[in-house]
């Protein structure tokens, strides 16, 4: 059976109740004992001399006994004077000679403790001391006491309690009937006045809560954009900025995933055109020899099997550069660096292009590309990113058209230059070039995997691809620290 549940404003309320009755108690507790305090003390400081003067002036004590003609005129002047106070006539050893008060209660201690009689004299009643009340054992009440000596001989102490019993009495009906009463008024008011505060106050972390739960739903039921409209002085700002943050890298992330999944329709779409492209030529004179079987010339043969050899030779390209970038992208996977100077492969991959260049009537140059400088990389995925910038230089350069090579240095840096004639890299193949590490995933449709494993490349050393269009001509460039020759070298 399902239970109703408090709900989390509920509990605070109550909580917040609890909290304010409690504090409120302890507060009027507090202020009782601290009035009840100030008052005794108060007390005790201006009569400390009370019983003093008893002992200078009308002191009853003849050598080891009391008059009681004076002690019942001290009594009696003690009376009119302070109605409250109770007088006791100590011997040296703090018993109860004789005494006198306003009632007629029979004492119940004799014997008074002398510690704290010592104590209030010799403070001379500056200390605050409570003593025993001779009339109720137990009970403890603040005193004047006072020395009798005659002939320097110590005879005894004059001990005067400050209130009496009649004067606790009605001094206890008196806060009964009035100061209860006021402290029960100033709770009221305090937990009406708290209540009503805290109400308010829940009320409004209430509704703030409710647009909370209202933008989650939102958010639970599919709209990935929904935020929170708060101000920055809400209470749930810190919460709902960080939930705000949150939907934003979200967001971020679930467009680099359809993007990246829009890549991939478009890679794959890309690598079928191009695999279906020299596949169906090579299929074509593949047919056409079979058709023509012995009425084929030989010459005629030798062109189709260059064609079809060609053709298969770009495809085997293209596979290789499949598995070269699957590699590359594996998590991983890390680049074997050590020390070789690039210069020479690029003179080796210049030589060896300069055969298909000729055949395709471009003129392919390399210029200051002797400079003797060592770098540190992976030699095998460098050499791949010089024979796919070369290659795709040569293969976009129409006839009569120029593609120059060159390696220069400035400071510690080298720096590798390619430049070509002929059809422009349009803007948005330039952006992507130049762009950061998460805006590889922006390559532009129908772009070959020659630049895309250029770029991967060159950020596992942590260098930058550049290109731009200068002149009429395509420059791509990047630089790398030069490093010291080494010893084994």
């Amino acid at each position: 059976m399902r239970t109703n549940r408090l709900t989390i404003f509920s509990r605070i309320s109550i909580l917040v109740f609890l909290i304010i009755a409690f504090l409120s108690v302890l507060f009027i507790i507090i202020t009782y004992l601290a009035s009840t305090y100030f008052y005794k003390s108060s007390t005790e400081l201006l009569n400390r001399d009370v019983a003093k003067h008893i002992a200078t002036f009308t002191s009853p004590y003849e050598n080891n006994s009391i008059n009681k003609i004076k002690a019942d005129s001290v009594f009696y002047n003690a009376m009119v004077l302070n109605p409250s106070s109770e007088v006791y006539f100590l011997d040296t050893a703090g018993n109860v000679m004789y005494w006198q008060s306003p009632d007629t209660t029979v004492i119940q201690v004799h014997k008074i403790p002398l510690n704290d009689i010592k104590k209030f004299i010799n403070s001379e009643g500056s200390t605050y001391v409570t003593g025993d009340d001779p009339k109720h054992a137990g009970v403890r009440k603040i005193f004047s006491a006072a020395t009798v000596y005659k002939n320097d001989v110590l005879l005894g102490y004059i001990y005067v309690i400050l209130g009496s019993s009649a004067y606790g009495n009605a001094a206890n009906m008196l806060f009964s009937s009035q100061v209860w009463h006021l402290a029960l008024e100033a709770f009221s008011v305090v937990m009406i006045l708290s209540i009503l505060i805290s109400l308010y106050y829940i009320k409004r972390l209430q509704r703030n809560y409710k647009r909370v739960i209202a933008v989650l739903e939102q958010y639970g039921s599919g709209n990935f954009t929904a935020q929170f409209g708060l101000k920055d002085s809400n209470e749930f700002a810190p919460i709902t900025d960080a939930f705000n943050k949150m939907t934003v890298m979200l967001s971020n992330s679930m467009r680099k995933l359809q993007k990246s999944e829009t890549d991939r329709k478009d890679l794959i779409a890309t690598i079928s055109h191009d695999l279906q492209s020299p596949l169906s030529i090579a299929k074509g004179y593949a047919e056409t020899l079979l058709i023509k079987n012995d009425q084929a010339v030989l010459p005629e043969h030798r062109e189709y099997l260059k064609l079809i050899q060609s053709k298969i030779v770009q495809v085997e390209k293209m596979v290789i550069q499949l598995t070269q970038l699957s590699k590359i992208e594996e998590v991983n996977f890390k680049p074997n660096k050590e020390p070789f100077v690039l210069s020479e492969i690029v003179q080796e991959t210049v030589s060896t292009y300069q055969l298909i260049a000729t055949e395709r009537k471009v003129s392919l140059k390399c210029t200051q590309c002797k400079y003797h400088v060592w770098v540190n990389a992976d030699i095998s995925m460098m050499e791949r990113v010089i024979q796919n910038l070369v290659d795709n230089a040569v293969k976009n350069t129409p006839a009569s058209g120029n593609v120059q090579v060159s390696i220069t240095v400035e400071d510690t840096f080298l720096i590798f230059m390619i430049e070509n004639s002929g059809k422009l890299l349009p803007d948005n193949l330039l952006r992507w070039v130049n762009g950061s590490e998460e805006e590889l995933s922006d390559r532009p449709s129908r772009t070959g995997l020659g630049l895309l494993i250029v770029k991967k490349i060159l950020r596992l050393h942590n260098v930058s691809l550049q290109a731009i269009v200068k002149d009429d001509k395509n420059i791509i460039s990047f630089k790398m620290p030069v490093i010291s020759q080494p010893a084994s070298a």
